[in-house]
């Protein structure tokens, strides 16, 4: 089955999945042109599986409940805010092992990618996942311990805002790394 690259976009597809316009820009089908993928099939397998694109999503969408929870659960009747609350420590608590599958599985992307995790983008992921990663422990230890009592729930919601900015910064840095691999 052969690929096609979109000239305009880089997009790739299987070539019998291609309808009349690139599905990603909207060009002519004239636009796409032959590809060949030229990585090897072990490779090819574990970037196939996404682990890190899949897992990425976890410690996201435990993240982004919390600001709002918190805010919800001081504004709502009590019962209602009791059980918001419960769900932010529940989150926060399982926030640093969500965190460490991403970093992990990013870990194993980049290898695969690019057979070393020394490049400069990979860096400063590893670094700004490092940063989250404490982040994430610290929201754990203080949802333990404080719960979402104050000041628990207001240094759980500082916590999140600094997690949700190391996410958007990794997402930066990884949405233009996702089609990218060595050969070989």
């Amino acid at each position: 089955m052969e690929q096609l690259r979109c000239k305009a976009c880089g997009f790739i597809i299987n070539e019998n999945r291609l309808g009349d316009i690139c599905p990603a820009c909207g060009v002519p089908r004239s636009a796409f042109e032959p590809y060949k993928e030229n990585i090897s099939k072990k490779r090819k397998t574990i970037l196939g599986l996404n682990l890190h694109p899949i897992a990425v999503h976890f410690p996201q969408a435990f993240v982004t409940i919390i600001p709002p929870f918190i805010l919800l659960g001081v504004a709502v009747n009590p019962v209602l805010g009791h059980d918001l609350l419960i769900t932010v420590k529940i989150a926060a608590m399982l926030m640093p092992f969500t965190v460490a599958a991403a970093f992990i599985c990013g870990l194993i992307d980049g290898k695969t990618r690019f057979k070393r995790l020394t490049t400069p983008y990979l860096k400063r992921k590893i670094s700004a996942a490092s940063v989250l990663l404490v982040l994430s422990a610290a929201m754990a230890v203080v949802a333990y311990l404080y719960g979402t009592e104050y000041p628990g729930r207001l240094i759980l919601l500082l916590l999140s805002l600094g997690c949700i900015a190391c996410e958007i910064f990794l997402a930066e840095i990884g949405k233009t790394l996702i089609s990218a691999k060595l050969p070989g």
